[in-house]
């Protein structure tokens, strides 16, 4: 059930069907990260995590790069189309990078 709401939020994402929540665009212009970035996130991304305890199953997509990821979003696989719900730049008091892929820090 999880792959598909990654592969149902894939394809809408490349097919230009998805939204942006307005706390999204806030954090996109605070952060100055540009739509662009963030659709080539969902789209060539990996899935750092998946969010099952909401309505709508989130998904946390990082940045697609060979170096340690800058930034990831949250997108809702929601209905009629997938919600970008934050994007966020990496906090490394939050995350760690390993073998490639952000996780969560544990907390001490």
């Amino acid at each position: 059930m999880n792959d598909m709401a990654e592969q149902w939020i894939r394809k809408c994402v490349k097919n230009g069907l998805f939204d942006y929540s307005s706390h999204a665009i806030c954090r996109m212009v605070e952060r100055q990260i540009e739509d662009k970035k963030i659709i080539e996130c969902i789209l060539y991304g990996k899935v750092v995590e998946l969010q099952p305890q909401f309505k709508d199953i989130h998904v946390i997509f990082q940045e697609a790069t060979d170096k340690d990821p800058e930034i990831y979003t949250v997108v809702a696989a929601a209905y009629p189309y997938p919600l970008v719900v934050t994007v966020c730049r990496t906090m490394e008091e939050v995350w760690e990078c390993y073998n490639g892929l952000l996780r969560r820090r544990e907390k001490k």
